[in-house]
């Protein structure tokens, strides 16, 4: 089938080219997940601070983040992390199971940061009164916006981990579907001789 047939009939194959992925990613994403379970548990405090005439205003409250139920649910989520990077490194190639693998840990890593990080009293008193006054002169909206560093930390990581869980399953479904229509060309290839 020619290029122009298969871009009328919407039915490309993937190549083998296309099923690979870089070992740069699931190996970045394990350090990223170690890195960010090492930091916010044991030094959130340089996550965001600021800095006002030589007083310190933390970003997050240090003592609720280091509540063993918090403590509990960064440990799952790293580790629901770490999982589905393995799973890459260990399937190293786009397949269906590597998707379903990737949309099942990167659902539970999203629900347990949803428990972690939509909670209000994540954030520290001194800084979200330091932003409502800093701001309220220049943008009362912006700095409601500021006074929320655990929704924009969480809305990040659901933007990155709802990207990659559709990429992971487009691909891995597609190339489920091209591996099926290869054993039936195959099968009634045989069929034929």
């Amino acid at each position: 089938m020619s290029e122009q047939q298969k871009s009328v009939s919407g039915s490309s194959k993937m190549t083998k080219k296309d099923l690979k992925f870089s070992y740069f990613e699931p190996i970045a994403g394990i350090i990223i997940a170690i890195v960010a379970a090492v930091v916010f548990l044991g030094f959130p405090e340089i996550i965001t601070v600021v800095f006002i005439g030589g007083q310190v205003i933390p970003t997050f409250d240090v003592e609720v983040i280091r509540e063993i139920f918090n403590i509990i649910l960064i440990v799952l989520w790293a580790v629901f992390r770490l999982g589905v990077d393995v799973s890459y490194l260990v399937e190293r190639r786009y397949t269906k199971r590597l998707a379903q693998i990737a949309i099942v840990g990167n659902a539970l890593a999203l629900i347990c940061a949803c428990i972690v990080f939509i909670p209000y009293r994540i954030v520290y008193g001194g800084f979200i009164d330091w932003v409502y006054s800093y701001f309220a002169s220049v943008s009362v909206g912006f700095g409601n916006i500021l006074a929320r560093p655990n929704l924009i930390i969480l809305v990040l990581m659901i933007a990155v981990l709802v990207i990659e869980s559709i990429n992971v399953a487009r691909k891995g479904y597609k190339a489920e579907e091209d591996k099926d229509e290869e054993d039936r060309n195959n099968e009634s290839a045989d069929n034929a001789s």
